[in-house]
């Protein structure tokens, strides 16, 4: 019996490898070298693209059952390709039309200005979309995207955006659980918050807003996005901590970054009404930032807070005062390296 199972694991495995050697379908490997003239970077690494099974070239992924591509690696590693395209260029998007299973398209720094020909909507299962670091893109790209009504998570890091920007253009993409701006020069989120248009972006639970130009009018922003998990506000010009209550009404909240942010000498205190009340709050960064020395003890109502990074904030007072963090019974990490010193505690863990 054992001797039979054998012989059929070698047949399996006979039948999936010739699979995969015929598995590219042509009219994608046809679709891929329509591709090959924009993205030369391709045949750096890898099988170049050209003979053979196309699955199996660089920065290609199939689906094993049905040999369809499934995921497109295109991203840059180099600027000096683009001497002669510094100012941009726009892809046509209808490129990508025979891939009608592709869920993963990463076409991040590739000077990309914008798309022609924008049909979207035939890419039905497309999830992933990356696009960071196409500095040329700026505001407008959001007007391309409203067609990828099947995405889950969105990349724009560094894509030139700034000023004030509507994400309420990105109300179509009802299935969007991540949203990343992270590396742009964005003041606001535009007339979304001023009751102009109504926010459906239902399903968002991750929003990296960090190293952008957001003031403390963001926290009350944040609200139409109740539903987040996950908030990164690192490196912004929050001036104050006086509006940090406005998260409370982001009850699901399970991680919350705000370092290098905050310049000030008072945090809201416990029992206090701008008392931070995040019940599912899990881990808490607060690097780089000014603060008093009860910041321990006016996190107290933070029950469920597991990890509480302090690392390199500056400290107003001689002595940092711990006797709060017996509130924070689930707490297991802490970390004070940095600008705080260690030996200048008031209580005992």
């Amino acid at each position: 019996m054992e001797y039979w199972k054998l012989v059929w694991v070698f047949v399996l495995a006979f039948l999936f490898g010739g699979y995969q050697s015929e598995g590219c379908w042509e009219i994608e490997k046809a679709a891929l070298l329509q591709l090959k003239p924009f993205f030369p970077l391709i045949n750096d690494e890898g099988i170049s693209w050209g003979k053979g099974n196309c699955c199996r070239w660089n920065g290609v992924e199939c689906s094993t059952s049905t040999g369809r591509v499934t995921r497109l690696f295109l991203e840059y590693s180099s600027v000096q390709v683009y001497n002669n395209i510094s100012q941009g260029w726009y892809l046509n998007i209808s490129l990508f039309l025979p891939f009608h299973e592709l869920k993963s398209l990463d076409l991040g720094k590739n000077y990309i200005a914008g798309f022609i020909d924008n049909q979207g909507s035939f890419m039905n299962k497309l999830e992933i979309l990356d696009l960071s670091h196409n500095t040329l893109l700026g505001n407008n790209i959001l007007f391309y995207l409203v067609e990828f009504t099947s995405l889950k998570t969105l990349l724009l890091n560094t894509c030139g955006l700034q000023g004030s920007i509507d994400i309420s253009e990105l109300n179509s993409l009802k299935n969007l659980k991540e949203l990343h701006l992270s590396g742009n020069q964005i003041e606001s989120l535009g007339s979304l918050f001023q009751s102009k248009r109504e926010l459906r972006l239902a399903k968002l639970e991750v929003l990296d807003l960090s190293f952008n130009y957001f003031n403390n009018s963001i926290f009350s922003s944040l609200a139409a996005l109740p539903h987040l998990k996950s908030l990164n506000l690192e490196s912004n010009l929050l001036i104050q901590s006086t509006y940090i209550q406005d998260l409370n009404v982001l009850s699901n909240l399970e991680k919350l970054t705000i370092s290098y942010d905050i310049m000030d000498d008072t945090v809201p205190s416990q029992g206090n009404e701008r008392e931070l009340k995040l019940m599912n709050l899990e881990e808490l960064n607060l690097w780089g930032n000014v603060f008093n020395s009860s910041i321990l003890s006016s996190l107290g109502s933070l029950s469920s807070l597991k990890s509480l990074f302090l690392s390199h904030t500056y400290v107003m007072e001689e002595s940092i005062d711990v006797r709060g963090l017996p509130a924070l019974k689930n707490l297991e990490k802490l970390h004070l390296t940095g600008y705080i010193e260690k030996d200048t505690f008031l209580g005992k863990l």
